[in-house]
């Protein structure tokens, strides 16, 4: 049987192997400590009951009588008041005392100790119980308080404590290795179906994730991790076959503003004039660069752009040249107006990226002699910019408002942008935690807005 400890079905065998050592080791220690207590109460029941037989066998002088031939008292001592014994059963004749007289006389009756004692001749192991004695003087003896002393062969009683840890040695071996194969043959079991379902997910391919994962029977908990997984392969399907259409959408769209720009560019060439030359190319450049911005945000859509490096002030200076040439071409007034609260030494993030595709939305959709405002302020915290583009075009019909942000939506037929300004400048916002939304659709004051995050560390 072999286990790596990285191996969630190693780690659960060796947890159940830890609680069964533990739950084994307490258990032998709480056995011990029972039997020892048992044994103590069964030595101490027998010594009291012997002690009971012996006191009527006992004189008023403290010899034993000869008469006396019950075998529960055939282990008896009388000891003096000097401590020495005064009388003793044949078996424990010439051995010294079995217990101190002066913990006999310091416990008293009613807190005699039980003693252990070992013998090497005769090889035994005794316990003895002492209670005081009113003597008489003998001989040399004087009159005083002495002990009675009873004891017993320990040995019986003991036998099951010393075969104990034997015992509970080879019961905790086996229960161990028990705990370990059984541990190992549950979390196989249990295991079995997780194999199964990583080998099912190693030959699932990018076309066949909504088929999903075959869901196990007979196991809930797995069961609903499966069926999560499934939803969750689900919709990585349905965002890649959007992606996919998305991309081959793009590649047909975007045919169109390509030949426009060669259009421009051979019309630039043919031009006699080396002002409109100057003029033609500037709006090539103008619309390729927006080309630009436009396929950069579609292979960088899921990625969050990084703040800009400029403040709030140079951006928006850098912004009002840029709209200005391109109102002008147009022949549309365009009216920047910032209020004195914006801070415009801190950085907002992605300001180009939001702002110009709403700007030249404005701009296109604005007749010769029309304007184009952009007021810029801040919110109630001052946290984030908030820019209001409003213009005087024909505004948007009622059913190109739900889709108004949605990619490839235009209302006119000939834009670089194909549809996708909006769509390029929400996409934007959302990606740095803002928001692009339409305030108006009225015709003759058309009105968009865009909020932008702010932030005091320029990077």
């Amino acid at each position: 049987m072999r286990m790596s400890p990285s191996s969630l079905r190693g780690r659960l065998v060796l947890g159940a192997v830890v609680v069964g050592v533990a739950f084994a080791v307490l258990f032998g220690a709480a056995a011990t400590w029972r039997l020892h207590q048992i044994e103590d109460r069964a030595l101490r029941a027998a010594l009291l009951t012997r002690l009971d037989l012996v006191r009527d066998e006992i004189r008023p002088d403290g010899s034993l009588r000869p008469d006396r031939g019950s075998p529960k008292t055939e282990l008896v001592q009388v000891l003096g008041p000097d401590g020495k014994v005064r009388a003793a059963s044949p078996a424990l004749s010439g051995l010294p005392p079995l217990v101190k007289l002066s913990a006999v006389i310091a416990n008293g009756s009613a807190e005699a100790q039980v003693e252990e004692r070992s013998l090497q001749n005769p090889d035994t192991d005794l316990a003895a119980i002492g209670v005081p004695l009113r003597l008489p003087a003998a001989g040399s003896s004087p009159a005083g308080n002495g002990a009675l002393v009873v004891a017993v062969d320990a040995e019986g009683f003991s036998a099951v404590t010393t075969d104990l840890p034997r015992l509970l040695l080879a019961g905790l071996i086996s229960v161990v290795a028990a705990i370990a194969l059984l541990a190992w043959f549950l979390a196989g079991r249990a295991l079995r179906s997780v194999t199964g379902l990583t080998e099912e997910a190693e030959r699932v391919s990018v076309g066949a994730m909504h088929d999903g994962l075959p869901v196990p029977v007979g196991d809930a908990e797995l069961a609903r991790l499966v069926t999560a997984l499934n939803r969750m392969l689900w919709r990585l399907s349905d965002a890649h076959a959007r992606e996919l259409a998305f991309a081959a959408d793009a590649g047909h769209r975007l045919r169109t503003p390509v030949a426009t720009l060669r259009a421009e560019a051979e019309l630039a060439i043919r031009e006699d004039d080396s002002r409109e030359q100057v003029a033609a190319l500037r709006r090539i450049m103008q619309d390729a660069d927006q080309l630009t911005l436009i396929v950069d945000r579609m292979l960088a859509r899921s990625k969050k752009p990084a703040l800009s490096a400029t403040t709030v002030r140079e951006a928006l200076e850098a912004a009002e040249s840029r709209w200005s040439r391109q109102a002008d071409v147009a022949g549309v007034g365009l009216t920047l107006t910032i209020e004195p609260a914006v801070p415009t030494e801190s950085c907002v993030a992605d300001l180009p990226g939001t702002a110009d595709p709403i700007v030249d939305n404005a701009v296109r959709h604005t007749p010769q002699g029309g304007w184009v405002v952009v007021a810029v302020r801040t919110d109630a915290a001052q946290s984030s910019i908030v820019l209001d583009v409003s213009n005087s075009g024909p505004g948007i019909d009622a059913e190109m408002v739900p889709k108004i942000f949605d990619a490839w939506v235009s209302s006119r037929d000939a834009s670089v942008a194909g549809g996708l300004g909006l769509w390029v400048a929400r996409e934007s916002a959302r990606a740095v935690g803002g928001e692009v939304t339409l305030l108006d659709p009225s015709p003759g004051d058309t009105s968009f807005r865009a909020i932008l995050p702010v932030t005091n560390n320029p990077s």
